[in-house]
């Protein structure tokens, strides 16, 4: 399980969802849920998960997404397994982990260094 640092920077209520914005460094991220602490207020500072394999990776986006959630990230390393890639990076200083697969991996090229840009669907985001 992947550990954001964040502060909330917006609440939305529409019974019964929640959308909550926040600022994860320099960059922002949304998470939608069903419930939430009634004591969270913007400015609030959380912690955020992400399981690794709901983490996708592109080094390029040329069309808009069906999610707020794309965040640059850099590559620290690449360990390709059989089936599976296990992708380390670095965002804001907090390391990340995602698990694609090899064929994935392979089509993306990834090396160190390589920038990309991390995608998250909101649902995929909880508080810890």
């Amino acid at each position: 399980m992947n550990t954001l640092h964040a502060s909330i920077t917006h609440i939305e209520e529409m019974a019964p969802l929640h959308v909550l914005r926040f600022a994860v460094g320099r960059q922002s991220m949304t998470m939608l849920s069903l419930q939430i602490d009634t004591t969270l207020q913007i400015g609030s500072h959380v912690s955020l998960s992400v399981k690794s394999t709901d983490i996708m990776l592109a080094k390029r986006l040329d069309a808009p997404l069906s999610t707020a959630n794309c965040l640059q990230a850099s590559v620290v390393r690449v360990r390709n397994g059989a089936l599976l890639s296990t992708v380390t990076l670095n965002m804001e200083g907090m390391v990340l982990q995602s698990i694609i697969t090899r064929h994935a991996s392979q089509q993306l090229a990834l090396r160190a260094a390589d920038v990309v840009i991390v995608v998250i669907k909101e649902s995929d985001v909880s508080l810890c």
